[in-house]
């Protein structure tokens, strides 16, 4: 995998449009992956990686310091601006069937579920930092940039988090 920096120094200094290709080509799969876990529907994942490309591509060159953690930090953004408007105006689906999902997968989906109400008994920026780190697969100095903490918070709050969520799996299993 090619380095962010050096290909969208290719795009920024050189005009040379493959930079910005391959960036795209390298970090659309993990943001939209990204979103998806954030609870975005397929089409909202889209959506919200189109604008925060479109947004990163108006800012990236005037700063190539960090090109990874400004393009997460713009769909984080984007994503809280989306659950603030969606709080001000719920929209009530009339289709009760849409999300159900087959039988033959309701024993992954009752695990996910369950994952993903472990993590949800995290702070918000501890489900980001894991999110970012493990679902998505940016290292520690990734994390940090993409959240503006020093990368040594990121370490103690991502074993913390984990730690909590060890504690919690165990006490359920355990039936307490």
């Amino acid at each position: 995998m090619a380095d962010a920096r050096e290909l969208l120094r290719r795009y920024c200094q050189d005009s040379d449009q493959s930079g910005f290709s391959e960036f795209y080509g390298q970090e659309s799969g993990r943001l939209w992956r990204y979103l998806r876990a954030r609870g975005c529907s397929r089409d909202g994942a889209y959506d919200l990686l189109a604008e925060s490309f479109l947004r990163f591509i108006q800012v990236v060159c005037r700063d190539l310091r960090a090109p990874v953690a400004l393009l997460y930090r713009i769909a984080i953004n984007l994503h809280i601006d989306g659950h603030r408007r969606a709080a001000a105006s719920p929209v009530v689906s009339m289709d009760a069937d849409a999300d159900e999902r087959p039988d033959e997968s309701a024993q992954i989906s009752d695990e996910q579920d369950y994952v993903r109400a472990l993590l949800e008994t995290l702070s918000e920026d501890e489900q980001n930092m894991l999110l970012l780190r493990y679902w998505i697969g940016l290292n520690h100095r990734e994390v940090a940039e993409t959240m503006n903490l020093p990368e040594g918070t990121v370490r103690r709050r991502c074993a913390a988090a984990i730690q909590q969520l060890r504690v919690r799996w165990q006490e359920d299993s355990r039936g307490g």
